[in-house]
């Protein structure tokens, strides 16, 4: 019984010690934090105050301000002055971006995210889910000696901080992975139309939401066909659970299934014209899917893309 605990311990100790001794100060987190930046700049930039908060609305939630968002960014300026907020805000995105000293955009970045899901008038899930992961990844970016997180050379040494970042990317990998599992579970279980394969046909017919009228001319002769209708709809709640399922594959596994759930939330985009909800779950994809402690070759895609381009 002894010989078996200390064995268990052993083997513990092993996968700890192997765990701690890699850096995840990586560019594929910078890219992580980058894309979803970059869905929020793009809301900003494009949109206006008028289009992004109702002044009715906005007023009530001033007047209410309680908690938390006596930080918002955004309720901290009359509706007249909105504009400046917004300029804050979209500068603030670009640091994030451009990499530079993740250890005070890291706070900056959720504190955007934070007040515009907070104070918004229209608000979607990439908003939420922009909010929640920058908070995750608060601790990593403070815990980042690098300037910029575009560095690829930078090896963490420290043991005790390589550990601590992991299991935090671990709660990164865990959020999205049960977000995953509650989108397929719930379609079936609170929605007929799921259940009965037609729920994609109302989606791209609705009228806010759904195609415009030359794609609709394109994809609503495939949905005649009621069994291909059913197979595409049950494809996506399947794939959804693939996604949740990811969190207990090998990385080499996890890395291949990247591209198509990529693909998965392009297609979305293009449908329904989530952008921002795109690119927080592109971001927040890589967060997941690809290894912890692996730095993209960005000069190999370069190389390749320029022998292509001769040929």
């Amino acid at each position: 019984m002894l010989t078996a605990v200390r064995n268990s311990i052993s083997k513990i100790s092993d996968v700890i010690n192997t765990i701690s001794e890699k850096s995840y100060f990586t560019n594929v987190y910078g890219l992580g934090r980058s894309l979803i930046a970059f869905g929020t700049l793009l809301t900003l930039a494009f949109n206006s105050k008028y289009t992004l908060f109702y002044e009715p609305m906005f007023n009530d939630k001033v007047s209410e301000i309680d908690g938390l968002n006596s930080i918002n960014l955004f309720l901290l300026f009359d509706y007249s002055l909105l504009e400046i907020p917004k300029i804050i805000a979209i500068l603030i995105l670009i640091l994030v971006i451009s990499g530079i000293f993740p250890r005070i955009t890291g706070i900056l970045h959720w504190w955007v995210s934070f007040s515009f899901l907070n104070s918004a008038t229209l608000v979607e899930g990439g908003d939420q889910i922009s909010t929640c992961i920058t908070l995750f990844l608060v601790p990593i970016t403070l815990l980042d000696k690098r300037k910029n997180h575009w560095d690829n050379s930078y090896k963490e040494k420290n043991h005790y901080i390589n550990l601590i970042v992991y299991l935090l990317f671990i709660l990164i990998s865990l959020q999205i992975s049960v977000l995953y599992l509650q989108s397929s579970i719930e379609k079936p279980y609170k929605v007929e139309e799921w259940m009965d394969g037609t729920a994609l046909y109302y989606w791209f017919n609705n009228n806010i939401f759904g195609l415009n009228k030359l794609m609709r001319l394109i994809i609503n002769p495939i949905f005649e066909n009621k069994t291909l209708l059913f197979i595409i709809n049950w494809g996506v709640i399947i794939f959804e659970m693939i996604l949740f399922g990811a969190i207990f594959m090998e990385k080499k596994n996890r890395k291949r299934l990247l591209p198509f759930a990529i693909l998965f939330h392009f297609l979305i985009a293009i449908i329904f014209g989530l952008v921002s909800f795109f690119f927080a779950m592109f971001g927040s994809l890589i967060l997941y899917l690809y290894p912890k402690n692996e730095n993209l070759n960005f000069k190999k895609y370069e190389n390749y893309i320029r022998r292509k381009a001769k040929v």
